[in-house]
């Protein structure tokens, strides 16, 4: 059996999203909800397959779209279907989430932005949810099942070279 995968020291998935929206909004592109919350996921399971550790301090749930953090689902719910036109802010505050990623995260994020970011969020959540992703699996517990940091180890493992994605 594998070792067992701690998030305890990770990210919070409100700074990932904040982070990722930075480096798209330095390109002039805009992202939704849905695709935010998306690429946060995939960064998280590149992060394990890559680095061997996760991205996320969260774990992603099994929802009927796909892979959802609440956490930042929550935060963002706000936009609907429109782009996401601020920041995740600390709640009560105008403080937005923020955290130091290191040089290997921050590289892993903008080759998932390079690589993912362009696709609408209905490529990508089919991306995600697909039959054996860890999002299929996790399904079979029931709706809001948590995602195994395990589970998506193994997949992103499996995806490695088949995606532009390189350490």
């Amino acid at each position: 059996m594998g070792v067992e995968i701690t998030r305890e020291s990770a990210h919070d998935p409100r700074a990932i999203a904040n982070k990722i929206l930075q480096m798209r909004e330095g390109a002039g592109q805009h992202l939704t909800m849905m695709q935010l919350i998306k690429l946060v996921y995939i960064a998280d399971g590149w992060s394990l397959a890559l680095l061997g550790k996760p991205l996320s301090k969260h774990n992603p749930q099994a929802w009927q779209y796909g892979p959802v953090y609440p956490v930042l689902y929550t935060a963002l719910r706000k936009f609907g279907s429109q782009p996401v036109t601020s920041p995740v802010f600390v709640k009560g505050t105008d403080v937005p989430f923020s955290e130091a990623f290191t040089a290997d995260e921050e590289k892993i994020l903008q080759q998932v932005v390079d690589s993912y970011g362009k696709l609408s969020a209905f490529k990508l959540s089919n991306l995600t949810h697909q039959a054996g992703t860890p999002w299929s699996k996790a399904m079979e517990a029931g709706i809001y099942s948590d995602i195994s940091a395990g589970e998506m180890a193994k997949h992103f493992e499996e995806l490695r070279g088949k995606r532009p994605v390189k350490q």
